[in-house]
């Protein structure tokens, strides 16, 4: 320490933290402090500097603490400063059972107090926000945060800030001149018009909804204007840049095609329409913004075949997904089962231990030395086959979580933001007139704000029972916890959610985003792919399409699907069907079926030999000396029996010498046509040559249907 302080004086300043300032210290990280030193001596000094700090005499910065191995200093800073509230944090700590996160999220707290010079309960949200921007700014990860943060606030610190750091973190809902700040307007009272239309328009639309209405107002049309036509300053917009507009708006900046090009231009149309009526109903406020809509019927009039467009690749896709959505949730149980058993495995052996699973053997990951504590994380490796270790207490849990995502929503159809909001509540019962108790399964009003009741059968009820009893905590209750609302940007209530998990030392609802690295971890690993090889993803509104298609083809009637889905439109609940060649058949048959028994008897009755000698000899005329004439019964020949030129002539293979004769002989004929310039007959032959070469290529494909495994070199070059 004191070879530190003889450096330190060689700057100027009158505080010790001044001089480590001028010294440039900071900025070194690791190559801080006097040059030529040698290794002894730099980590002599590096100790000598832990005693300053320790002393509060030197602060270095965030980006030094963290480029610095400060071996044990963090531990006597706590216990040479504020022990006793050090030692409250280390208690609580421990009690929430998260010991192998514990020193980390002390670590976190300390370097906030070195480096803001507070005492620990003077910590305000500004510091753990600064400390959060650092940690980034460096790459570096800030998962021991969110317990830190708990820890602060269970000894009364944090008092004003909000009660979880991400409810510190959550941007909230913006207001309307917030949404079109985020875009440089440069005309402002084009500005303002946008923000009051916008807040007229938010007493019709759920937050989600004006904030995309804001982006492709504001950004898609008219700062996309600006960029191109510099100075415009008018809704009155020129035929030209209107033209232009229409043009980028169709395609991406990397020339992809743009999906929601027609929802633009409906909320572009829609923009100038009500300002057009409004002008009408309050003139002195938005009569001097009407202006000409300069998005036609026309422009919008090809959105109904996109729509039906859109609607088949998504039937395209359930098509795709239903015949490999048992290998899915086969997969995810047998995840779960090996799981689970490799979890009570490794829970039975001592640290350094060996265990066998279905022949592959692991081995425990743990201090082998003797009267060493046993680690808090059960981290395995497989012996047999190289590979990184693992931490099967969370394989267990994601497999489980996998597992009971996947069977809650093919057997609801719920939208992922229902399967969140799912809580021990939501569970009621209905006594039916028989007596018989039915249980159900209340969803919360989402996307249309109608609550519905599904009836759940006992498969569904069994998987929520198993996640119920997962969950619950040591006092028999489920833990009460608000979940963010990524669409809403709100905080709900404090529920009992059913589909919450341990993530980042807390418990914490499942985001939406985690829901579907899970469906698409699951499908990648299962190696589930389409008839073409092309790897298939499960998205969850999959499962919502998969289970509409299954149930309304199963017999139950669409109306009935439409409650379960909670569409407000029968037209919607058609949509997610995707009806199969096997309905269609169905229905023809039943058609076909209906239509015979309208018709009279007599058409039906039986052939008279004469009639049945006829139609036989039919197709004994159509044996001709190329192959065979596919006509339909009782229709005369519309070619005068020239068979080459006639597109119902099925070609016999055996005949192809015939057909090349053929082509020989008229070659002859059309150069003789050629030199006794018979043009008609020049034209009537090539004629002939052309629909001979499409011949020749129908033997071709024949031959090759005929055999697909052997090679054939076709004898009509």
């Amino acid at each position: 320490m004191t070879v530190v302080l003889d450096w330190l004086e060689g700057f100027p300043g009158d505080t010790w933290q001044e001089r480590w300032l001028v010294s440039g210290s900071d900025a070194h990280g690791q190559g801080w402090g006097p040059q030529d030193l040698t290794p002894r001596w730099r980590n002599r000094i590096t100790t000598g500097l832990g005693v300053l700090i320790v002393l509060r005499a030197v602060r270095p910065s965030y980006p030094w603490l963290f480029g610095s191995r400060l071996l044990g200093v963090y531990e006597q800073f706590r216990s040479h400063n504020q022990p006793e509230r050090f030692a409250e944090l280390t208690n609580h700590a421990s009690r929430r059972g998260f010991a192998e996160h514990e020193a980390e999220a002390l670590n976190a707290l300390t370097r906030v107090v070195i480096v803001t010079g507070k005492d620990v309960q003077d910590l305000d949200l500004d510091d753990i926000t600064t400390y959060v921007s650092a940690r980034k700014a460096t790459g570096r990860k800030v998962s021991a945060l969110p317990f830190a943060y708990d820890l602060l606030r269970t000894i009364g610190g944090l008092r004003d800030a909000p009660p979880t750091l991400k409810h510190a973190q959550a941007r909230g809902q913006l207001t309307a001149a917030e949404l079109v700040d985020r875009y440089p307007v440069a005309c402002r009272p084009i500005r303002d018009v946008l923000v009051h239309y916008l807040v007229e328009r938010s007493a019709v639309l759920d937050y989600g909804s004006l904030d995309n209405q804001a982006q492709m107002l504001v950004s898609l049309f008219w700062v996309d204007l600006e960029r191109h036509h510099p100075g415009i300053s008018s809704l009155h917009l020129p035929q030209a840049a209107v033209h232009d507009w229409k043009q980028r708006i169709r395609t991406l900046s990397d020339g992809r095609p743009r999906q929601t090009s027609y929802s633009v231009l409906f909320t572009v149309r829609s923009f100038y329409l009500d300002l057009l009526q409004w002008s009408l109903e309050d003139p002195g406020r938005w009569a001097q913004w009407a202006a000409p809509c300069p998005v036609s019927e026309n422009d919008v009039r090809g959105y109904m075949k996109e729509t039906r467009r859109r609607r088949a690749r998504m039937a395209e896709r359930t098509r795709s997904l239903v015949p490999v959505l048992p290998r899915l949730v086969t997969a995810a149980e047998r995840q779960l089962s090996t799981a689970t058993i490799m979890l009570e495995a490794v829970r039975s052996v001592p640290p350094g231990g060996e265990f066998t699973i279905a022949d592959a053997r692991y081995l425990r990951i743990g201090p082998r030395r003797p009267g060493t504590a046993a680690p808090v994380r059960l981290l395995a490796q497989r012996l047999d086959e190289p590979g990184p270790r693992f931490d099967v207490q969370v394989a267990e849990d994601n497999a489980f979580w996998a597992w009971s995502t996947i069977e809650v929503l093919r057997r609801t159809g719920v939208r992922v933001e229902e399967l969140l909001e799912l809580t021990h509540l939501s569970l009621r019962q209905y006594r039916a007139p028989t007596g018989e108790m039915v249980p159900l399964l209340q969803i919360s009003p989402s996307k249309t704000d109608t609550e519905r009741v599904i009836p759940a059968d006992p498969e569904l009820v069994s998987v929520l029972a198993r996640i119920i009893r997962r969950i619950k905590d040591s006092d028999g209750r489920v833990p009460l916890l608000t979940r963010y609302d990524t669409y809403e940007r709100v905080f709900g209530p404090a529920l009992p959610h059913l589909f919450q998990r341990f993530s980042q030392h807390r418990l914490q609802v499942i985001a939406p985003g985690r829901v579907r690295e899970i469906l698409v971890t699951v499908a990648r690993q299962a190696g589930i792919a389409d008839i073409d090889g092309t790897p298939l993803k499960f998205t969850p509104h999959d499962f919502r399409r998969v289970f509409s298609t299954e149930t309304v083809n199963s017999g139950l009637p669409i109306h009935i699907a439409a409650k379960l889905l909670g569409h407000l439109d029968l037209n919607t609940t058609q949509g997610y069907v995707a009806v199969y060649p096997a309905e269609v058949i169905r229905h023809y048959r039943q058609f076909i079926s209906d239509r015979r028994g309208h018709r009279p008897s007599e058409e039906y009755r039986e052939p008279t030999d004469s009639e049945w000698l006829k139609f036989r000899d039919h197709f004994s005329l159509r044996k001709v000396a190329l192959g065979n004439c596919h006509r339909p019964y009782g229709t005369p020949c519309q070619h005068e029996h020239a068979c080459v030129r006639c597109p119902m002539l099925r070609l016999d293979l055996a005949q192809v010498p015939r057909l090349l004769q053929i082509e020989d002989n008229t070659r002859e004929r059309l150069k003789e046509a050629h030199q006794m310039q018979w043009l008609g007959e020049v034209a009537a032959l090539e004629e002939s040559l052309h629909h001979i070469a499409d011949k020749k290529q129908q033997a071709d494909r024949l031959r090759q249907q005929a055999d697909n495994s052997d090679t054939w070199d076709s004898p009509l070059g």
